[in-house]
């Protein structure tokens, strides 16, 4: 089996890693004479994800967009991330995005929370250990949040939008609270980790939360506090998105190629194409 890898950051050498343990050929192309020659098939190639494009190149290299699509040979299964579409890799016989494996998106999710804890535990001085921990959203991050947290014996308050969630959190060992109460939540927090790609925070809440207490942004933007107003109420907000591919990249690089693999070997469905 042979994988062709595009550019992308420190997750593909974790996938070429695992892509070598398994005995597959692997090759890296982050330079346009590092292409392999025209002609030449590949049993699974990988673009960057989540974002195969930005700024017109290839992400994490200088290779222009249309030009780095020239150079992809045949191939089986191609991964892809946004900035790209399904048909315009005429050279795949099948095509997916990792954003619809639910496997890759549960490691993705343990691998953030652990992350975004170690982050918190940075903090001078400060244990987790009794400390007021609070999780806005309950999806696949929160929920590996606040198993991670209760388990440290930190008092974790969940903010969550529905009465399900809220029953699962307190299953969980959580303290749930609507999410309409979220200023009184930050107002008691001494960790704040936010997982919802939508502005919760508002400057109510913002001017509730301590001058000693962090607040761990792991959502995309817009984020759930404007980083602006968060900075001119003092509040001490990291910016911590993407966390798999900056904390441990090797393993969500490995987890990539884990889903790739379960691509390349699902039956039937070789002449045509699909995505997801």
């Amino acid at each position: 089996m042979r994988l062709v890898a595009f550019g992308g950051d420190a997750r593909m050498l974790g996938a070429l890693d695992a892509a070598k343990r398994a005995d597959w050929e692997t090759a890296y192309v982050c330079r346009e004479e590092d292409a392999p020659q025209a002609g030449t098939w590949a049993d699974a190639v990988m673009l960057p994800w989540p974002r195969s494009f930005e700024d017109g190149r290839l992400a994490g290299t200088q290779l222009p967009r249309e030009r780095a699509l020239e150079l992809l040979p045949a191939c089986g299964v191609a991964l892809h991330g946004s900035g790209v579409t399904a048909q315009e890799l005429l050279r795949a016989k099948r095509t997916m995005d990792p954003a619809h494996d639910e496997a890759l998106l549960r490691v993705n999710a343990q691998l953030t929370a652990e992350g975004a804890i170690q982050r918190a535990m940075q903090r001078p001085g400060r244990a987790l250990l009794g400390s007021t921990c609070v999780v806005t959203g309950f999806g696949r991050i929160g929920q590996a949040l606040v198993r991670r947290l209760t388990a440290m014996d930190a008092f974790v308050i969940v903010c969550a939008r529905n009465e399900a969630q809220m029953r699962r959190a307190h299953e969980l060992g959580a303290h749930p609270l609507p999410l309409e109460r979220i200023a009184q939540a930050c107002a008691q927090a001494d960790v704040i980790f936010n997982t919802v790609p939508a502005r919760i925070l508002h400057e109510a809440a913002l001017a509730r939360i301590g001058r000693e207490t962090l607040l761990v942004e792991l959502a995309s933007p817009p984020y759930g506090a404007d980083p602006e107003a968060a900075k001119r109420l003092n509040v001490r907000m990291v910016l911590a998105g993407g966390l798999p591919g900056k904390y441990a990249p090797m393993d969500a690089g490995a987890a990539l190629f884990e889903a790739l693999q379960r691509k390349a070997m699902e039956q039937g469905g070789e002449g045509g194409r699909s995505d997801g």
